[in-house]
């Protein structure tokens, strides 16, 4: 039989105060990175990953504030790159180094570094320090899946044609480990608790 190895959460979203509300963000829970500023917002609780050099990934970077014309505007980009020296988003000095498939972060950006981000987001980042919040869906092969309904699978191993002698149709059982967390990694279910 064919087996695709799925981890899946559930992922309950609660905002809080942030800058997309013209709010002024307390800084001092931010980690630096070279001279950008990030916090992890969410991440699975096992780490798939982390991003490093050399990797293939896909981002979702949302950005709220200023356009370059002075309104105020928000945007969602989906941004697939290279990670590393010499790259559009770098590893190291980006707020970026290590992040998980899953993970987000929200980005603060000083003026002084902001014009790499303004090749990647055009139109956009104006103001003193520009928040961005990023979402990592896919490093390499590894990719995450959204429902409507907020479950969040993560396909860590995909498995190649050749190596399934057929595909899940209407009527089979699938078997699923899981386990359910919320934002600030409180397990409320999971495959092995359940039993």
């Amino acid at each position: 039989s064919c087996r695709v190895w799925l981890l899946v959460c559930l992922v309950v979203c609660v905002t809080g105060g942030n800058s997309k509300n013209g709010e002024v963000e307390n800084l001092s829970e931010y980690s630096a990175d070279g001279k950008v500023l990030y916090k992890t917002l969410w991440k699975l609780k096992d780490c798939a990953g982390p991003a490093q050099d050399g990797d293939d990934v896909t981002m979702i970077m949302k950005y709220y504030g200023l356009r370059a014309n002075g309104t105020h505007g928000q945007m969602e980009h989906t941004l697939t790159t290279k990670i590393g020296k010499g790259e559009a988003i770098q590893s190291v000095g980006d707020g970026l180094f290590r992040m998980c498939l899953g993970e987000k972060r929200r980005l603060s950006i000083p003026p002084h570094v902001i014009n790499r981000y303004r090749e990647i987001l055009p139109g956009y980042l104006a103001g003193d320090n520009t928040t961005i919040d990023v979402e990592m869906i896919i490093i390499n092969k590894m990719s995450l899946h959204k429902s409507v309904s907020g479950l969040v699978m993560a396909m860590l191993e995909p498995v190649q044609d050749e190596f399934c002698s057929r595909t899940v149709i209407v009527g089979d059982t699938l078997y699923v480990e899981y386990e359910g967390t919320l934002e600030d990694g409180t397990v409320f279910d999971s495959s092995t608790l359940s039993g």
